[in-house]
């Protein structure tokens, strides 16, 4: 995954990168409250020595971005097949359903609170972008 930016400061081998939000927006600004921020200021890997002021593009890897995906937004679907068929095949009855499903939630919270204190994903200037 890459975006473009502009380097607001430099330290060491890293940088503090300013990305604009994309422009896939409807403009409807009532609803969506995006634009009340509509940059943010990332900390990357600088290998290639860009400096203040360079509008650069900036690289992350894609497969940790799917990984974290897939476990916030399929892994939740998976848990609760697994929970009906599960109570389904113990005759669990409500109570035994609704145990089923708060375990899995707790299981579900625990991997991504597991997962957001391990996976922060580096991000690292790959190009400077002549104007």
């Amino acid at each position: 995954m890459t975006g473009e930016g502009v380097v607001v400061s430099v330290v060491g081998e890293t940088a503090v990168v300013r990305i604009c939000k994309s422009s896939a927006c409807s403009h409807n600004c009532a609803d969506c409250g995006a634009c009340s921020n509509p940059s943010f200021d990332t900390t990357v890997k600088n290998p290639i020595g860009a400096k203040e002021g360079d509008k650069v593009i900036i690289s992350s890897d894609s497969g940790k971005i799917l990984a974290i995906s897939l476990l916030v937004y399929i892994l939740p679907v998976f848990l609760m097949i697994f929970a009906v068929v599960f109570c389904d095949v113990l005759n669990a009855g409500i109570l035994g359903t609704l145990t089923a499903f708060v375990l899995l939630l707790f299981v579900w919270i625990v991997l991504i609170r597991k997962v957001n204190k391990k996976s922060c994903t580096e991000h690292t200037i790959i190009q400077i972008i002549k104007d």
